[in-house]
């Protein structure tokens, strides 16, 4: 389970993506970045132990997942300024037509690196990544484009552009040959 998520909640009928107030609208980017940080961590250990001859692969990993987890803390700030200590009850699932964010499938880049194939796990572990990216990308510039909050919009905008860069960055690593990775890693902007 992710740090910020509850045990699922079944709900009788899923809302629309439209309907999320702006305080929901910035609890789900919360949950999307703490869950992103969680899986760049992972992929970060799992590839410290698997290809400890490529220290720039985890290191990237890494350094994705404390890019995240500044994210999140911008956003938990952000939202405790506006909205107190109130958190709004609503996670992806709620939502029926939300942006699909891809989940930790750590076990198939394990069996990759077990049959001896570090290529094709960095090749997926990156495709994971970028998937994330793109997902947060699809989320922020849908909900710049359909809040009525001008504030939120702002925000939305601003990490479209931050996320933006991560997708580049992943494409970069992705277009790499072999198992090693060349370029660093994007770092947060002051």
């Amino acid at each position: 389970m992710f740090p910020s998520q509850k045990e699922p909640r079944h709900t009788a009928v899923k809302r629309n993506f439209t309907s999320l107030s702006p305080q929901e609208a910035l609890r789900i980017a919360i949950v999307i970045e703490e869950r992103n940080a969680h899986i760049y961590q992972r992929l970060g250990e799992v590839f410290s132990k698997c290809c400890p001859d490529s220290p720039q692969i985890p290191s990237a990993f890494y350094d994705l997942a404390n890019e995240e987890r500044q994210h999140g803390i911008l956003l938990t700030e952000r939202y405790f300024e506006r909205f107190g200590a109130v958190h709004a009850d609503i996670t992806e699932e709620d939502i029926w037509d939300f942006i699909e964010v891809p989940r930790l499938a750590v076990a198939d880049i394990l069996a990759a690196v077990e049959a001896g194939d570090a290529l094709a796990a960095r090749r997926m572990a990156f495709e994971m990544a970028l998937a994330a990216e793109q997902g947060a990308v699809n989320y922020y510039a849908r909900v710049a484009k359909t809040t009525p909050d001008p504030e939120l919009k702002a925000l939305c905008e601003e990490f479209v552009a931050m996320e933006r860069e991560h997708t580049d960055w992943v494409e970069q690593a992705l277009g790499q040959p072999g198992p090693h990775l060349n370029p660093v890693a994007p770092t947060q902007k002051e």
